[in-house]
This record gives structure tokens, C-alpha cells and sequence, in this order.
């Protein structure tokens, strides 16, 4: 029995001595243009920020399973302000008429499986993923108007990794989120708002630099759609009705960060 736990101790610690493990840490900046839409179209309201206004970190851990495929998990963090411009609820007075800064806060996390495939090309290989995530994104209107907004989601994931030579790499990445149960909570109100649907398509477009055997740095480009389908009706005590309506965001994000390679 003492010898069976022994040798067992020891393949683990053969296993993970020879695994091949990445820690990367970036630090960024994100460009938000979001806007709600009536159901006839019209442009109900909008927030926008520079790249400056709204910034945080991520961080990634990597656990390659073999030289082509390897896990991932991703946890990413962002806060800060973006510029109101709409109306108050109930008002005919349209947009426009209320100026303000919204404080927004947004969690990101994700774990997936990816293969890397080569190609006829030898710098060249074929990028798959799968995996799942869940999102928070918490709007602060005002002191006493919150809403927030979460969903799990299905992730897929396809690019091209070209290394350009025994340094750089560069990528182009294509994403898709499916959102499951999205909801959206609101000051005021007992119950949720159930969201006809969120999804996510992404483009994202890394540049990699190898510093040495233990050492790289990063560069990366990220344009992002999300889609928010209109809610079921939530009725208040003198029959009034509120809904989330249908709103669209094309947010975009500067990354610059740094990999540990063990």
C-alpha cells in the first residue's frame, strides 16, 4: 500500500514537472459604444468612452496538455466611466435631453479547450477552442438606478497563428459566445428582467514577442459586437410596464501584458 502511494505521489510530480504551464498578465484599456434601441427603432439612448476612461486587468493561465493542445482560463476585470445621453423613463422630452456619466463595472471569466492543427505552410497553424463563461456588466446610472446584467455562455473559437519568425507571432482570432439564462436586475424592481437573448462575436488580433526562454510580451487588438435581445414585461403596482429593450454594443479593447513561461 505505501509503495502504491509512493509511486503515485511520484507520477504526479513527474507529470507536473514536465507540463508545460504559461501565466499572463495584461493590463487594459477599453473603448465603449452602446446604444438602446425603442421598438420601432429608435434610438432610445447611448454610452460611449474613450479607450482611457474605462481600464482594468486580466489574467490567463495556460496548461498545455501536449505540444498542440492546452487549457485555459481566463478571468478579466474592467471599471470606470462612460458618457450617458438619453432621456429620463417616462419622459417625452427623447433622447438627448439627460446628459450624464454612467460607472460601469464588467467581469469576464472563461475556461476552454484549444488544439492547435498545422498546416501545408510550416509557419502557419489552424487555431480551434471550446469552452464556456459568464459575464457581469453593472450600469450605475445614478445612485438609486443599477442595473445589471449577467449570463453564462458557450464560447467558440477559430484563428491562424503565424510565427512571422523565432520571435514574433501573429494571430487573428474569430469568437462566438452563446448567452444562456441572460438577465438583468434593476433598481425598484422585485423581479428579474429575462433577456430574449446576449451573444458575443469578437475579433481578436495578438502580437507576441519572446523575450527569452521564460519570458514574452503581448500586444493585443480586440473588437467586440454584443447583442442584447428585448426583455419579457415587468409590471408595476399601477399596471405600468418596463422592459429592456434591444441594444447593441460594439466595444473595443487595447491589451499590452506580459508571459511567464515555466
Amino acid at each position: 500500500m505505501k509503495k502504491s502511494i509512493l509511486l503515485l505521489v511520484l507520477l504526479i510530480g513527474e507529470l507536473f514537472a514536465t507540463s508545460k504551464m504559461e501565466y499572463e498578465i495584461n493590463f487594459i484599456g477599453m473603448k465603449m459604444d452602446y446604444k438602446e434601441y425603442g421598438q420601432s427603432g429608435r434610438l432610445l439612448d447611448s454610452e460611449t468612452s474613450s479607450f482611457s476612461d474605462i481600464a482594468g486587468s486580466e489574467f490567463i493561465y495556460r496548461y498545455f496538455l501536449d505540444e498542440s493542445s492546452f487549457i485555459d482560463l481566463d478571468f478579466l476585470g474592467v471599471s470606470g466611466n462612460s458618457d450617458y445621453t438619453g432621456s429620463y423613463i417616462g419622459s417625452n422630452l427623447g433622447y438627448g435631453s439627460v446628459v450624464s456619466s454612467t460607472a460601469n463595472t464588467i467581469y469576464d471569466a472563461a475556461l476552454a479547450y484549444n488544439k492547435l492543427n498545422t498546416t501545408s505552410f510550416e509557419n502557419i497553424q489552424v487555431l480551434g477552442a471550446l469552452g464556456i463563461g459568464y459575464r457581469f456588466w453593472e450600469r450605475q446610472l445614478s445612485s438609486t438606478q443599477i442595473e445589471t446584467y449577467t449570463w453564462y455562455s458557450l464560447r467558440a473559437r477559430v484563428g491562424v497563428v503565424y510565427a512571422m519568425n523565432k520571435r514574433f507571432t501573429f494571430s487573428v482570432l474569430g469568437e462566438y459566445q452563446y448567452g444562456i439564462n441572460p438577465t438583468m436586475t434593476a433598481t425598484g424592481f422585485s423581479s428579474d428582467f429575462e433577456l430574449g437573448s446576449a451573444n458575443i462575436v469578437q475579433i481578436s488580433i495578438p502580437l507576441r514577442y519572446k523575450i527569452s526562454e521564460r519570458i514574452d510580451i503581448d500586444c493585443v487588438y480586440v473588437f467586440s459586437r454584443q447583442d442584447i435581445q428585448e426583455s419579457n414585461r415587468i409590471y408595476d403596482n399601477s399596471g405600468t410596464a418596463y422592459y429592456e429593450p434591444d441594444s447593441t454594443a460594439y466595444n473595443q479593447y487595447l491589451k499590452v501584458g506580459i508571459i511567464f513561461k515555466y
